[in-house]
């Protein structure tokens, strides 16, 4: 995909703080507390460097173009790695480009993380009214020899980091990394005492499931247990159908094994394979994760909510959302 667009940006940097710098001088806009204000005929949101500890590195971002737009990283002689947590809603299309490989999303709403490496080239095309929202984590190997226990002679290493075969790594985003990102992004507003310490703990925790989830695929393929694109692409579909309002009854299995058409039986297995839990198992986490959010804004009562969500018994609900937290709706007032 060329786009014809206003706004091009490119970079190679392996400095955040850099980064959001010139990012924001080419924007013609000034950078407070490492933070950035898009110009609203670029884009309405922000881009923020985050301030860490142990050499850790990472920005923060929420804004919908309102022009097309080309990002482009060169590749670097510096080898990092970069874990993309984005959920991207588009109008008209988008293209996630690693050298010649291209990503394109099946669906107008999709969340993934992805897995690159500054040793090559990345191009990201977005159209007017695309909306990007997530966390950028760049990672060195040495961070990851001394904190993960990630060397050059690991497996792990030579097979989900050096990229050669595979330029990109794709995860779908379930409900524990959508916590914890919602959790990055309201920490970085909160109280200053507590802010850096809270977000390092949420950071390191997207970045230690990543990899042991990486390690459970490796597994997973030593037992012949494989997926192709499409259909993790398929599960992904389901994964945003079934969540995209947990205050309505989920559609029947049969009906998403049609929506995506595969078989019911096919879609069972690859939707734990991925996310692993049963459909209707994760549809329920789903659901009690947005009743904690919605519960912790105290403006509606645990018994509004519940209502919401169907439950015509209030110790139904309270008994599901203490299965799910280990703590009864009450204990968040």
């Amino acid at each position: 995909m060329l786009l014809t667009c206003m706004f091009v940006f490119e970079y190679n940097h392996t400095n955040y703080d850099q980064l959001i710098q010139d990012y924001a001088r080419q924007l013609g806009v000034p950078v407070i507390n490492n933070k950035f204000m898009f110009p609203r005929h670029i884009a309405i949101g922000f881009m923020q460097a985050i301030d860490l500890q142990s050499r850790l590195q990472a920005v923060i971002f929420d804004y919908t173009f309102t022009d097309n737009y080309i990002g482009k990283r060169k590749k670097s002689t510096e080898e990092y790695y970069t874990l993309w947590f984005n959920e991207i809603t588009i109008e008209e299309g988008a293209t996630i480009e690693i050298e010649t490989e291209q990503y394109k999303p099946s669906q107008t709403s999709f969340s993934a993380v992805l897995l690159t490496s500054t040793l090559f080239d990345a191009v990201f095309e977005a159209e007017k009214g695309t909306r990007i929202f997530g966390i950028n984590i760049l990672l060195s190997k040495e961070w990851l020899a001394d904190h993960l226990g990630v060397n050059d002679d690991s497996e792990l290493l030579r097979k989900y980091l050096s990229l050669k075969a595979s330029r990109i790594t794709v995860e779908p985003i379930d409900t524990e990394y959508k916590k914890l990102i919602n959790e990055i992004m309201n920490l970085v507003q909160g109280d200053e005492q507590f802010k850096q310490m809270a977000v390092q703990n949420r950071i390191m925790l997207l970045i230690e499931r990543f990899f042991m989830r990486m390690a459970l695929k490796m597994q997973d393929e030593k037992n012949n247990v494989r997926l192709s694109r499409e259909d993790i692409n398929r599960v992904m579909q389901v994964e945003a159908l079934l969540t995209k309002d947990v205050f309505k009854s989920p559609p029947f299995i049969s009906d998403l094994a049609k929506m995506v058409h595969v078989s019911e039986t096919k879609l069972k297995k690859n939707f734990k394979s991925v996310y692993g839990f049963p459909i209707y198992h994760y549809y329920q986490k789903a659901r009690m994760h947005v009743a904690k959010e919605v519960l912790e804004t105290q403006r509606y009562s645990i018994k509004q909510i519940a209502q919401e969500m169907g439950y015509s018994n209030l110790s139904n609900f309270t008994i599901a959302f203490k299965k799910e937290f280990g703590m009864l709706p009450s204990e968040l007032r």
